[in-house]
C-alpha cells in the first residue's frame, strides 16, 4: 500500500539492538522520538502495519515518515538511527480475528468492540520482525486522549496486550502511555499533526461511542473478553505470525474458544 516503503529487508544490515517501532499515526511517531530518549535505544526499524478496514491516502505515511526522519536527524545527527519504513499487513489474519466470528462474539460476550482485536492484530505482527532482533516493540498506545477514552487503550486492555507478547518472550513497550494531552504529543514529535489526520481512516471508527461521542462499555464484559478470548486466542496468532502454527489451527482454535 505504501508503495515507496521497503518490502523485504535485510537483517545483516541492522544493528543487532534494533527495536521494532510501530508506525500509524501521530501517537505512534511520538512514541519513536520517545523511545530514542533513552540511551538504550539507538536504532529503530518502524513498521507500518493495516487492517482490513482502513481507506484512504496511504503513502501520506511515507510523507509523515520522511519528516519523523529528518526530526530525528536534526536532534540526533548519526548517533541515532530511523531504517527505512516497512509495511507488513495479514490480512487472512486480520479477519479471522476481527470479522469472521463478529456474530459468535457478540453471542458469547454480550459485545463487541472490533478495535481491541484489531489493535492485538497491529502489535502481533510485528513479531515476524522483532524475533530476528531485539524482541522488542514500541507503540503509541495512550490510556487517555485529552479525558477522552479509547476501549482498545484502557489500561487493562493495554496490561492483557503485554500479557501476550511478553508470554511469547517479546516486550511491548508504550513510551507514551500516560502523556494525556495531546499538545505534548504534538510537542514531542516537532511539527503541527492534529490528532486524527494525515492518515488512513477506518470505516469503523468511532463504533463504540454514542451519538455524544462518549464511550460506551461494561468493564466486566471486556475484562471477560481479554481473559478468555483476546489473552489466549494472542498466544495461538503469535505462534502463527512466528510460522510455528497454520492459519488453519488459529481458526480451529477460534471456533473452540467461542
Amino acid at each position: 500500500m505504501i508503495s515507496k516503503a521497503l518490502k523485504k529487508i535485510n537483517y545483516a544490515a541492522l544493528s543487532s539492538d534494533t527495536v521494532i517501532g510501530e508506525f500509524s499515526g501521530r501517537d505512534s511517531v511520538a512514541a519513536i522520538m520517545k523511545a530514542f530518549e533513552s540511551k538504550n535505544v539507538n536504532a529503530i526499524l518502524p513498521i507500518a502495519t493495516f487492517a482490513g478496514t482502513e481507506y484512504g491516502n496511504y503513502d501520506i505515511l511515507y510523507d509523515n515518515y520522511l519528516q519523523l526522519k529528518e526530526q530525528v536527524r536534526k536532534q540526533y545527527g548519526e548517533t541515532k538511527v530511523l531504517y527505512e519504513l516497512l509495511e507488513y499487513s495479514d490480512q487472512r489474519l486480520w479477519h479471522l480475528l476481527n470479522g469472521r466470528y463478529a456474530t459468535e462474539l457478540i453471542e458469547r460476550y454480550g459485545f463487541y468492540i472490533p478495535c481491541i482485536g484489531c489493535h492485538l492484530y497491529f502489535h502481533l505482527t510485528k513479531l515476524k520482525y522483532a524475533d530476528r532482533l531485539s524482541k522488542k516493540i514500541f507503540l503509541g498506545e495512550r490510556s487517555s486522549h485529552d479525558g477522552r477514552i479509547k476501549v482498545n487503550q484502557l489500561p487493562e486492555v493495554l496490561e492483557s496486550y503485554r500479557k501476550v507478547m511478553s508470554k511469547l518472550g517479546y516486550e511491548l513497550i508504550t513510551p507514551i502511555e500516560h502523556m494525556d494531552e495531546g499538545n505534548e504529543v504534538e510537542t514531542l514529535i516537532g511539527w503541527n499533526w492534529d490528532e486524527g489526520e494525515s492518515h488512513p481512516k477506518c470505516v469503523l471508527s468511532g463504533n463504540y461511542r454514542d451519538i455524544s461521542g462518549k464511550a460506551v462499555f461494561n468493564e466486566l464484559q471486556v475484562k471477560d473478553f481479554l481473559e478468555s478470548y483476546i489473552e489466549k486466542i494472542g498466544l495461538v496468532a503469535g505462534e502463527y505470525v512466528l510460522g510455528r502454527k497454520s492459519i488453519e489451527e488459529v481458526e480451529k482454535i477460534i471456533k473452540e474458544l467461542l
